[in-house]
């Protein structure tokens, strides 16, 4: 189900992945099990913005509850903010629905889909039309994503035909000191690596930005997100 782990957007926007709950969307029943992790984006050594996904199970589905805030300020000239909240719904590994809406520095962008036979029927503030088959999303939270070609922008709804790789072990720093990893790369309408634990947790991610380095490493880490995910 998972890739084996090494042992021991394409802008900086796409890179950071999908917050709270959407308002007007149902809670449902009763959560079993719930999960929080978090995370500090980061470009050079300045922090410029943080972003949680929580991951919840209830019966047969999983909810990820996904939220990205950014401000970016250079020497009193640049200032940028940002903030995506979405929220998707999974059934057996399968996305059922995604409802998303981004604040990109005053530009207002969407994501609502929803699945039908034969895919997931998009109505995105970049794309609108029928996926095939079963895209993963650029929530990256479990690695069941590396193993699917097309993943789908959780910011405009665009589908996203990548190239994934496994790049090998590495270290990756994050609040419980640098972790053994496998780092996975992903190319094409979305470059940027991706960083796995030993037990196939995400913990982070990092991308080159106008010749910096951009990263997104957790601060905590919550219950096993792989847990929730199988059940």
């Amino acid at each position: 189900m998972f890739p084996k782990p090494t042992p021991d957007r394409r802008t900086f926007l796409a890179g950071l992945g999908g917050a709270v709950a959407i308002a007007g969307l149902s809670a449902g029943p009763a959560l079993a099990s719930s999960s929080t992790r978090r995370f500090v984006a980061t470009l050079g050594r300045r922090q410029i913005g943080e972003s949680s996904i929580t991951l919840s199970r209830s019966g047969g589905s999983v909810t990820a509850d996904i939220d990205v805030r950014l401000h970016i300020g250079l020497l009193g000239i640049v200032s940028f903010d940002y903030h995506l909240s979405s929220r998707e719904v999974w059934r057996n590994g399968v996305l059922q629905e995604l409802r998303s809406t981004t604040d990109n520095d005053g530009k207002q962008e969407y994501v609502n889909a929803h699945r039908v036979d034969g895919g997931l029927q998009i109505n995105g503030s970049a794309f609108q039309g029928l996926v095939p088959g079963n895209p993963a999303t650029t929530s990256y939270f479990t690695a069941d994503f590396l193993g699917r070609p097309t993943w789908i922008s959780t910011q405009n709804g665009r589908p996203l035909d990548l190239t994934i790789r496994n790049a090998g072990a590495t270290q990756f720093n994050t609040s419980e000191g640098s972790l053994s990893c496998t780092k996975y790369t992903t190319r094409g309408r979305l470059n940027i690596n991706l960083f796995y634990d030993q037990n196939v947790e995400w913990v982070g991610s990092s991308l080159r930005v106008v010749g910096r380095d951009a990263n997104i490493s957790m601060t905590s880490r919550g219950r096993s997100f792989n847990q929730i995910w199988v059940g």
